[in-house]
């Protein structure tokens, strides 16, 4: 029965595993890892048996010396080998799953709506911090447990070859070296929880005295700010004195326990040996073997505590690379028109949106007005399926509901123009094209359309860094998010202020450009030219 609880054990943590292993995304890497690791496992417990028959050959005939020297050289250059290779195997996955999280987080990064600096920042503090546990704490831990098992497993099997005995101190005292010691690391570890508080509560009133200084002078209070720094520090002393106490029982009782084990150990074999029962040569076994069971049986409590340490890493890499699927499907052909019917919109129980209906047809401009807070930027960032939530009411483009869209197809179609563009450290022309087939001929065109032929030369091929960036007009930078947008040959402009950083002359040229423009264009706009506001059809917003 106990035989049957154990086995039952075992299954459940190696189940276990094997589901966390169905997470990574380097299996092939992992794999390779897992393979030469399992074999280590075994040739570490096969080296220590060679030894045994190599004692017993000399002090009792047993098989030829030579041979058993020679296989047990090679043996352990093989151990040194395969060493090599799961350090190695090691690196090699820790850098492919490294390299696939960070491909991972950054298209799910892209896919998701509604970023901003706070998500940017998250997922830059995982990317550096965080990734590197998930993948040495939860993925390759989740191996060295199973390692670790094995060789547990390997070296009982191998001590009840040798006497049940044996294998009982060995295994049992193992257990107990490894339990206590856990144990009692638990009540070190609130030991070091107060002294970390002591160590916070000196730094706070440290960081207040001294950041009021000056007033601490001028009021006489200095005195007693020595005296309270004076009392802050000796609780961090008694605290420290404590700490040192606990750690060093720790480091007592494992000590104490470890020569036990090896008198136990010592004394049980040379009982074996003075009744017959096993030879030199098994003693000697027993004793590899019992050093061969320390490392994994130690290191089996602390992986698995800096695994269950790592699980909420974990599961907020779940969380940074879920997103939800786009369920549009359907591809838009040409756009004839855009009708919502009573949307409305909320963010934080805040109603942005209230009930808008409006029919936006192809080749017309339309202006979106309406005071700040109105929800005309939000319902554009809506239209380019961009912003987080869902909305009421309807929302079609040809008659096709915007939720059954396929993104992709909407914006080839779509010119997009933001309030605030952002330039990439491209060059001009990669910023400007980004990545799609565009002739050098249109990108020029459009260029001198929008009077920013002058700076390809002044850029040229270099990369925009910032300092570059900085010498940008917020004019010229919105008249690039611009060319931007037209270089691909929308069927709709969404644009949003885009003039708001240009003097009135170039506002109107700019806005002849557009309004010449074959396209539908709906375009948010506070600084309105009197002359040009009746080319466009005003949408009011509430």
């Amino acid at each position: 029965m106990d035989s049957d609880k154990c086995n039952g054990q075992f299954e459940k943590i190696m189940k276990k595993q094997k589901g966390i292993l169905n997470l990574v995304h380097s299996k092939k890497a992992l794999t390779a890892y897992v393979i030469v690791g399992l074999i280590y496992s075994v040739i570490s417990v096969v080296a220590p048996s060679i030894s045994g028959d190599l004692v017993n050959s000399v002090i009792y005939g047993e098989g030829d010396i030579k041979f058993y020297m020679i296989l047990l050289v090679l043996t352990y250059l093989f151990l040194l080998v395969l060493s090599v290779l799961d350090q190695h195997a090691l690196m090699s996955f820790k850098i492919k799953e490294k390299k696939a999280m960070r491909n991972k987080l950054f298209s799910s990064f892209l896919k998701k709506k509604g970023q901003n600096s706070e998500q940017v920042a998250a997922f830059s503090s995982f990317v550096n911090n965080d990734m590197p546990c998930v993948v040495e704490d939860y993925y390759a831990g989740a191996v060295d447990i199973i390692k670790c098992i094995c060789i547990i497993l390997c070296v009982a099997v191998k001590l009840l070859d040798v006497h049940w005995l044996l294998a009982l101190v060995i295994v049992g005292s193992s257990i107990l070296i490894t339990a206590i010691p856990n144990t009692m690391r638990k009540y070190v570890g609130k030991v070091r929880g107060k002294y970390g508080a002591a160590m916070e509560d000196y730094n706070g009133a440290q960081h207040s005295l001294l950041s009021g200084a000056n007033t601490v002078k001028v009021t006489g209070f200095d005195k007693r700010a020595r005296d309270i720094i004076q009392e802050k520090n000796e609780a961090i002393v008694s605290e420290e004195k404590k700490l040192n106490k606990s750690q060093l029982r720790v480091v007592g009782v494992a000590g104490g326990m470890q020569i036990l084990k090896r008198v136990l150990i010592l004394a049980v074999g040379v009982y074996l040996i003075y009744i017959d029962a096993i030879k030199v040569g098994g003693l000697l076994v027993a004793v590899q073997l019992a050093e061969v069971l320390a490392m994994p049986a130690e290191m089996l409590a602390y992986m698995q505590n800096a695994r269950n340490q790592a699980k909420p890493l974990v599961e907020k890499y779940d969380k940074l690379t879920s997103v939800e699927d786009d369920l549009g499907q359907t591809k838009l052909q040409d756009i004839q028109n855009i009708s919502v019917e009573h949307l409305s919109y909320e963010i934080n129980d805040v109603k942005i949106i209230k009930d808008f209906s409006y029919t936006f047809e192809k080749g017309k401009k339309y202006m979106l007005t309406g005071p700040s807070g109105c929800g005309k930027s939000t319902f554009l960032s809506l239209l380019e399926k961009l912003q987080e939530g869902t909305y009421g009411g309807s929302v079609r483009i040809n008659d096709v509901s915007l939720n059954d869209v396929s993104s992709a197809s909407l914006y080839e179609k779509i010119g997009v123009a933001f309030q605030e563009p952002y330039l990439f450290g491209f060059s001009l022309k990669e910023n400007i094209i980004m990545g799609r087939d565009v002739s050098d001929s249109d990108y020029a065109a459009v260029m001198k359309k929008l009077n920013l032929d002058y700076l390809l030369d002044r850029f040229a091929n270099n990369e925009l860094n910032t300092e570059m960036v900085s010498r940008l007009s917020g004019g010229e930078k919105q008249r690039i998010a611009l060319a931007r947008a037209m270089v691909g040959k929308p069927q709709v402009y969404m644009l949003d202020e885009i003039t708001s950083s240009l003097d009135e002359q170039n506002a109107r040229e700019i806005e002849e450009i557009l309004l010449a423009e074959d396209a539908t264009i709906l375009y948010v706009c506070h600084k309105i030219i009197p002359e040009l506001k009746d080319r466009y059809e005003e949408v009011a917003f509430a």
